[in-house]
Formats: structure tokens, sequence, C-alpha cells
């Protein structure tokens, strides 16, 4: 059994649904509405006592569910009165690890054979917060968690756990678990997602997502329209709608070495910087800078220009003096 949300006439509701074999493969049903008030259903006793609506409980009996009555609570906790939840937060999954048992190489083999990409990157990265998975498969045990659920299930399980991640990291999220890095061949694609070519990196996504969408083995069991899965559209809003991490300061930087070299452009015509000059500018002695060729004075530039970046604190007439000086510099170096 597993709580899902469903978006009804533009507001949250809240479902008790459950996957089950329909002897072709795992599929799921609606048990009980909750509506958009799940503590509705919550009774309190005095101090920090609470139980679960017995009417509830009667009517999953009478629809053939066996879950514990701990299994059922544990649905109603996000919903408890804040005090109360505070309270018993240190007892909550007390017996979670209790029954735990190393996995042997079967069973890992089994979850890497029965579990989708898509689902264990997601779990990865929700988890460690990563986007190099170049061992993704080294956390088998991680993706235990993925077996015998329906799609469904599985899409609420992503859902919930999806609610802990910062709006900043929306695009570095889906940017990591549709592996689009592997579409570039730049060392920091990784590492700097934001300074790749945005255009291409847009129809690759768009690709992946058209990609999924005609994956049948991944949508088995779900009940699909003839359009676009809500599943999916989230991660649509979410890579289209938001920028990756440090996007902004990049398109600052951009801006301000842009205007710095047009600057610069108008002041060649009417005076040239001197080699002692540049050096002071750059920091270093003359003779450091006239022994430097294109590549160094390159990196040398980088990083006092990030230093000098408005965002950093640094001055902004200093940044298109540097610029001016590296572009002087530059043309004994061609």
């Amino acid at each position: 059994m597993y709580l899902a949300r469903r978006v009804i006439e533009n507001k949250l509701h809240y479902v008790l649904c459950e996957s089950y074999d329909n002897g072709v493969c795992l599929t799921n049903r609606d048990l009980i509405a909750l509506g958009p008030r799940p503590e509705r259903y919550i009774r309190y006793g005095g101090g920090s006592s609470f139980s679960i609506d017995e009417h509830l409980l009667d009517r999953l009996a009478h629809l053939g569910v066996t879950a514990s009555y701990e299994e059922i609570e544990r649905f109603f906790l996000p919903f408890l009165d804040p005090y109360i939840r505070g309270k018993i937060s240190h007892f909550c999954d007390r017996s979670r690890y209790r029954n735990w048992r190393p996995m042997t190489a079967a069973v890992k083999a089994k979850v890497l054979e029965k579990t989708h990409i898509l689902d264990r990157r997601r779990i990865h990265y929700l988890r460690f917060g990563q986007v190099d998975q170049r061992r993704l498969d080294h956390s088998v045990t991680l993706y235990k968690q993925l077996l015998d659920k329906s799609r469904d299930e599985l899409e609420q399980l992503m859902i919930a756990q999806e609610q802990d991640l910062s709006p900043a990291e929306y695009k570095r999220y889906i940017f990591t678990i549709f592996d689009l890095q592997r579409y570039f061949t730049e060392s920091y694609a990784r590492s700097m997602p934001h300074i790749l070519d945005q255009e291409k990196l847009d129809q690759y996504f768009l690709r992946e997502v058209c990609r999924l969408d005609k994956d049948d083995a991944f949508w088995q069991g779900l009940d699909r329209q003839k359009k676009l899965s809500p599943y999916l559209v989230r991660y649509l809003v979410m890579f289209f709608d938001y920028d990756f991490p440090g996007s902004q300061s990049w398109n600052d930087f951009a801006r301000l070495f842009e205007e710095s070299r047009r600057t610069s452009r108008r002041n060649l015509g009417t005076r040239k910087m001197s080699i002692n000059a540049a050096a002071s500018v750059f920091g270093v002695s003359r003779t450091e800078l006239a022994a430097m060729d294109k590549k160094q004075l390159t990196a040398l530039y980088r990083k006092k220009a990030h230093k000098l970046h408005p965002d950093k604190g640094g001055d902004h007439d200093l940044f298109i003096e540097l610029t001016a000086a590296y572009n002087e510099l530059l043309r004994g170096r061609r």
C-alpha cells in the first residue's frame, strides 16, 4: 500500500492505493480517497496519543487490505499536529533496520535485472546528490526498495523523495537522471553543465523525454492517456522553468566579459598598455608575464577574472582593465 498525490481541479488530493499483480504485470488501484486533508482521519486522545479513524480501518479491511496498523499509521505521520510529530519523531521507524540482512549475489543480480535504470539514477541522486553516476550500480542495496512496485507506486515514491530537493537543484537533477552528460565531450560536462551549449542540451533532453514516453516496458501496468504523462510533465517543468546552480553568475560573467572586450577594443585605438602596467594589473612580475605562453596567460586571466567578478566582491572597472590588459598581451602571442 502507498499514499499517492493526485492533482484534482488544480488542488492537491491524497489517495491510499496499492500495487497488485493482475496476472500479466504489476499494476495499481485506488483504495480510499482521503481528499486534500488526510489529517481528518487522525483522532487525538490527549497528550501525545493519537490513532487512525476506525471507520477508515474498517473500509480498508473490507477491501481486503492486509497491511498492519503500523503500516497504515505511517502514511498519516506527515499530517500529525507538528508538536506531537516532534515528540514522537524519535520513535518513528525504530524497527526499520531491525531485520536488515546483507544481500546475496543472487538478490543483487535480481535487483539490477528487475529495476529500470532511470529509477536507479533517481534514487541514487536523491540519496547522494551526485551528478557523476559512473558508480551507479555499486549501490545495489539502495535499489531493493524498487522491487515489487507498480509504475504508479514507483513514481509516487519518487515524488515523495523529490520534495526534499530545493528548486535550485531541479535542473541539475534532471540533467543527471536522464544522463545528458553523455552527449557532451567537454571535460567539465559533469561539473559545470551550466556552461554547456544550452540549445543542444534542450534538444537532447527532449529526445530523452520522447524516448522514455515510448518505452512500453517502463510504463507497464500504468493506465495512460494519449498524451504525455503528468509524471513526465513535471520533469519538463523542472528543466525548462529553472536554471542550473551558478547559471546567473556565469551569465553575468559572460556579459561583463563581452562588455569589457568591447570597451578594450575602443581603447586599443587610442592607447597601448605597457608590459609593466599589464604586469601590475595581473599581479605578477614583468619577467613572469613575458615568459608566459598564450595558454598560461589565459589560465591566469581566468583566475583573476573570477576573483574580480562583482558577485565575488570584485570591481567592475578593474575587471574591464584586466580584460584590456589581456587583449593587449594576446596580440603579441598570436
